[in-house]
């Protein structure tokens, strides 16, 4: 099972101890599910469940375990984050870390990226709209990374401004791999048009929202259907 090469990919996901169920199915919405693991965690589901649940997966998984400062729901040790990332890899098809806590999981990235993993090195602008300075920045961080990696960007939007900046990260640089979407009360409205620009992921729920306005899974799907042939 390989992490999906449509582009875009729709990705489902997971947050809850119900959620888990999902990747059992034999059909979903998404072309990939992406397991929270800090939500899950804060839901009191051990690793052991996440974890067989993982190895009766039919469907390819992208593994996350979001930091506090990103959106995520649990104060991580580093060594904690670590070793749960190396012991949940051979169960996945893609892991997401984030571009701040990249250097320190170095190791990781080096497995996944060894094991023929897909990397998402993401970035996020939760409280305000990203300035330019920082889109710089994570572009930057990006291309130090392996060319089999992508660049996943989620950003507020509150204004005009703020949606065409996430745009011009995809209209800029088409020769990346960029994933490009909206947070906040525009998320759902954003999230149509950066797929229409070329993100190479979009982003719904399976069981509940996992970011703020985050459409559902099956609302994606019905968007990507309906945007013009590549």
């Amino acid at each position: 099972m390989k992490f999906p090469a449509a582009h875009p990919a729709v990705v489902g996901s997971i947050t809850t101890p119900a959620g888990l169920r999902v990747l059992a199915r034999a059909k979903l919405p998404a072309d990939a599910v992406e397991i929270r693991v800090d939500a899950l965690l804060k839901r009191g589901v051990t690793v052991e469940k996440i974890e067989t649940a993982l190895r009766g997966r039919k469907h390819p998984v992208l593994l996350t375990l979001r930091i506090p400062a990103e959106g995520g729901h649990r104060a991580w040790k580093l060594a904690e984050r670590r070793e749960l990332y190396l012991r949940l890899l051979p169960y996945v098809e893609a892991i997401d870390v984030e571009i701040a806590t990249a250097a320190a999981l170095n190791e990781v990235l080096v497995e996944a990226i060894n094991t023929g993993k897909t990397v998402v090195l993401s970035a996020h602008a939760l409280g305000k709209a990203a300035a330019p300075p920082q889109f710089a920045h994570w572009l930057a961080e990006h291309g130090q990374r392996s060319a089999r990696t992508i660049l996943k960007v989620a950003g507020h939007i509150g204004s005009w401004r703020d949606l065409q900046r996430l745009a011009a990260l995809l209209v800029n640089h088409p020769e990346k791999q960029i994933a490009a979407m909206g947070l906040g009360p525009h998320a759902a409205q954003s999230r149509t048009v950066l797929a229409a620009l070329g993100s190479r992921l979009v982003y719904g729920w399976l069981d509940e929202p996992a970011a703020p306005g985050q459409p559902s899974a099956a609302e994606v799907r019905k968007m990507v259907e309906e945007l013009p042939p590549r």
